[in-house]
């Protein structure tokens, strides 16, 4: 019985490693690189930056990591610009609210903007899809 118990809490911690590995093979890194959307703390997408790989339910439980204005900054309501690091097919969509609600602003693919006045400092959430290069309402 003994043997059983060791045996299942050594493949229960293999488990764990492996899980907790898989979590952060897409862990922002600093580098925005393609299939990104990267939110940048300063204006003209300067100062210090994070990377997005996907969608985020909420900004609130990140923080800009790259050097720079901003740096260990929380992202949520600290965001002024982005860089949409799509193919020119995809957008990103910049939210209010956290849980992808309130009101919105969309960017295509391959765009470095400057949010809106009514978003800048108050991001809480992001995400990006296939669009088909779609800019106006609907998309």
């Amino acid at each position: 019985m003994n043997r059983w118990a060791t045996l299942a809490a050594a493949g229960a911690a293999a488990l764990t490693s492996v899980f907790a590995f898989s979590g952060t093979a897409s862990a922002a890194n600093g580098v925005c690189a393609v299939q990104e959307t990267c939110f940048y703390f300063n204006s003209n997408t300067s100062g210090s930056m994070i990377d997005y790989e996907g969608d985020q339910y909420t900004h609130h439980d990140d923080y800009f990591i790259t050097s720079g204005n901003g740096q260990n900054q929380v992202v949520g309501n600290n965001a002024a610009s982005l860089f949409c690091n799509m193919g020119p097919l995809f957008t990103c969509k910049t939210y209010f609210n956290s849980g992808y609600s309130g009101d919105s602003f969309k960017t295509l693919g391959g765009k470095r903007v400057n949010l809106p006045t009514w978003l800048k400092n108050n991001n809480a959430s992001s995400e990006s899809y296939y669009s088909g290069g779609c800019s106006g309402p609907g998309c």
